[in-house]
């Protein structure tokens, strides 16, 4: 079954060679479970608001995967305690992006899916920051937050 669903996204970086970085995104989204694994479907906007990114979700047991697709794409890969590493091709080049996940939560509810990774990521073998992101999806028909 699918639903109709409102993504709540929260991230940080922070630490190495960055500022401190906070990002909210609220979108509309699909919501499927097929053997055992969560899925998400939405649509990102571009930072000029110009095209959209296609992103999917997964989480299946200690396992969490974003795939996005649009003018940059990247299939990354969380797992508890290991390194994976992913190319972020972008319109002016790839990146090699690694991703040390140190914490996965997932929690399930009726009508509610929260996930936090907390993760170091390097780029081209090189630390870059510490990051967070949060991930709250409601079902659409019971989230107090309504989309046009």
């Amino acid at each position: 079954m699918q639903k109709d669903v409102i993504l709540f996204m929260a991230s940080r970086q922070a630490g190495g060679a960055i500022e401190e970085d906070r990002v909210e995104v609220i979108t509309a989204g699909q919501y499927y479970k097929k053997n055992g694994a969560h899925f998400v479907v939405y649509e990102e906007l571009s930072e000029d608001g110009r095209t959209a990114a296609r992103n999917m979700i997964k989480i299946r047991d200690g396992k969490t995967e974003v795939i996005k697709n649009g003018e940059a794409s990247v299939h990354m890969v969380f797992e508890l305690h290991k390194k994976n590493f992913s190319y972020y091709d972008m319109p002016y080049g790839k990146m090699m992006v690694g991703l040390e996940t140190e914490r996965m939560d997932c929690t399930e509810e009726e009508d509610r899916l929260s996930l936090l990774l907390q993760y170091r990521l390097e780029v081209d073998y090189q630390y870059m920051a510490d990051c967070t992101v949060e991930i709250r999806i409601e079902s659409k028909d019971t989230c107090e937050i309504k989309l046009g």
